[in-house]
């Protein structure tokens, strides 16, 4: 069964804010990916979207993918990277948008954890979702801040 991961760049404050209660986020971006809208309603949900993302930063992703898949089996055409483990036993594609980063992956788990593991070192705050499995989570848990 492949798995599908509609990866974002929330703002910090938003992650900040939203640590530990993901279930809200989750059901805005499905609601915004996944769902038949009004014309009206997609609109407003887009706008809600737009002020709590960041855009993907392309060109540093670019130079991080090369970076640390340079060991591995993979290819790339424009911002698409697809990378396959040693023997066939599991497989992933990156493509890197605008506004997100969709990763799908089939076989074994550790195809889409490269690609995580990457995205982790760049920013604490992506969030990624499996829509079809309802899985969501911080890639890399943003630490709540305790003011005293």
């Amino acid at each position: 069964m492949e798995r599908h991961y509609y990866t974002h760049l929330i703002k910090d404050e938003f992650a900040n804010h939203y640590f530990g209660r993901e279930t809200a986020m989750f059901e805005l971006f499905r609601d915004y990916h996944w769902t038949d809208l009004t014309p009206q309603e997609y609109q407003m949900t887009e706008k809600q979207v737009q002020y709590i993302t960041e855009p993907i930063p392309v060109i540093h992703m670019h130079q991080r993918l090369q970076l640390h898949l340079n060991r591995m089996s993979y290819s790339r055409l424009d911002s698409i990277y697809r990378l396959t483990l040693p023997g066939e036993k599991g497989r992933a594609t990156f493509m890197m948008k605008d506004s997100l980063i969709e990763i799908a992956a089939s076989g074994d788990y550790e195809a889409e954890t490269i690609f995580f593991e990457i995205l982790r070192k760049i920013s604490p705050c992506f969030l990624a979702m499996d829509f079809k499995t309802r899985r969501y989570g911080w890639l890399n848990p943003v630490r709540e801040r305790n003011f005293v």
